[in-house]
């Protein structure tokens, strides 16, 4: 949620956005990772867990993106929850609508469609705050700069992160062996593989693309986030 709210005031975004969006898109961070489990999708589909089997006959492979969100609109609709109370029927409409899109767009395996839609957009149309689509993509650009921003923090906060991460990994790779099922060389902590070849790898992959291309595209103000990982 601090890193949204960075983004909407030191990166300019909030100029881009309505208030409303902007409040949703705070209480988006909140809850985008509800009840996360410590594993990935396709951990939950290659074990045929409840919600892997649920994902696997509905057809919807973002097991873990929409839980949260199932889990998020159960708190938001009790009614001492419900920060979206005060709003009109069609503001609250949209704020859940911003919000589920939000979340789902953090699914990595969407990673390179988002950004590809995103960059296109803005190098065809044009951003313009008065069309309700482009806001609703740059909210879900952010959504994602957020979930994959720990790379892009001062080194002594991003170190911390990637050993976080980095065990998560592990524990789920130990899961996985216990069940039988095939373990990735970045989740096995047999590896032992390098922590920092592994960020090297994430950022000259995933995250420096990413970050480069948003703010060429459109957030000139977050230039610092490419700046920390080049």
């Amino acid at each position: 949620c601090q890193t949204i709210y960075s983004y909407l005031t030191a990166g300019g975004a909030a100029e881009l956005l309505t208030d409303l969006e902007c409040f949703t898109l705070l209480a988006t961070a909140l809850v985008h990772d509800l009840d996360h489990m410590g594993v990935n999708n396709s951990f939950h589909l290659k074990t045929d867990s409840p919600l892997g089997i649920l994902s696997s006959v509905s057809g919807n492979n973002s097991v873990l993106e929409v839980h949260h969100c199932n889990l998020a609109i159960e708190i938001l609709e009790d009614a001492n929850a419900n920060i979206f109370q005060g709003l009109t029927n069609e503001d609250r409409r949209a704020a859940f609508k911003c919000m589920i899109e939000s979340v789902l767009s953090t699914d990595m395996a969407r990673h390179g469609e988002i950004l590809s839609k995103f960059a296109e957009m803005c190098a065809t149309e044009g951003y313009s705050k008065d069309n309700p689509e482009h806001r609703r993509m740059l909210m879900q650009v952010l959504m994602k700069a957020a979930d994959i921003s720990n790379v892009t923090k001062p080194f002594s906060v991003s170190r911390q992160w990637a050993m976080a991460v980095t065990e998560e990994f592990h524990q789920q790779g130990d899961k996985e062996k216990e069940k039988g099922v095939e373990v990735l060389p970045m989740f096995d902590r047999s590896k032992n593989n390098e922590l920092a070849k592994g960020q090297l790898g994430f950022i000259g992959f995933v995250a420096e693309k990413f970050f480069t291309t948003i703010v060429a595209s459109l957030m000139k103000r977050m230039q610092w986030t490419v700046d920390n990982i080049t």
